[in-house]
């Protein structure tokens, strides 16, 4: 019996460190499917550079100019954290926890990660349609600049992304897979997030519920 009983333990521990590795057992908000799981590697180990980008392949992505952020607004608990992050396109370092002002949607993406691909046309085409309510920044996880910047192309994202390489945002984020969004509200705070977003209308649904704004 003792026996037995130890053998189902150490197979429920198995299968609850699958989910964890896979990111795809459960959810980041209880509502939606995890998207792709993290590189494994070490973050020393992962490739990925903010240098090595030619000008045409900046120019290619069409990413809008990264944000301005203040450097001495000191940050907010339950906040993005205070990071400086390189610009993917063009544009100065961005301070996560420095910028505020505007209700803003934070998208956590990959150039390896298949569920950003197909939901970053509709991000794109969201911001656009929004952009004088909404500010919308992406943060690009564990990637290499020049694939980066490809995908940035190929799917119209076209709203402004920083680079994180080496997963910096990963612990203060508490993010377990790609894509993630999150949404912040104009002091700074998180009011909310989800992982894969299906269709224009739950983004829609989702910005309303977390920062109570009317989009088209």
């Amino acid at each position: 019996m003792a026996t037995r009983r130890l053998r189902t333990i150490h197979s429920l521990a198995i299968v609850a460190l699958s989910c964890v590795a896979i990111a795809g057992c459960g959810t980041q908000d209880g509502s939606n499917p995890a998207g792709s799981a993290l590189p494994s590697a070490p973050a020393s180990a992962i490739p990925g550079t903010t240098e090595g980008a030619t000008t045409a392949d900046i120019q290619a992505a069409k990413l809008e100019p990264c944000p301005v952020s203040d450097a001495n607004v000191a940050p907010v608990a339950d906040g993005l954290p205070d990071l400086t992050l390189a610009c993917l396109g063009e544009g100065k370092p961005v301070r996560l926890a420095g910028v505020r002002g505007t209700p803003m949607v934070v998208n956590v993406w990959a150039s390896w990660c298949g569920p950003c691909k197909a939901e970053l046309p509709m991000m794109g085409e969201f911001y656009r349609d929004n952009r004088e309510k909404l500010a919308f920044l992406g943060i690009d996880m564990a990637d290499d600049r020049v694939a980066a910047l490809a995908m940035a192309g190929s799917t119209a994202m076209t709203f402004p992304s920083v680079q994180d390489p080496k997963s910096e945002i990963r612990a203060g984020l508490k993010v377990i897979g790609v894509p993630t969004t999150l949404f912040v509200r104009p002091d700074g705070t998180i009011a909310g997030r989800t992982s894969v977003v299906t269709s224009r209308e739950e983004l829609a649904s989702l910005v309303d519920k977390y920062l109570g704004v009317k989009t088209t």
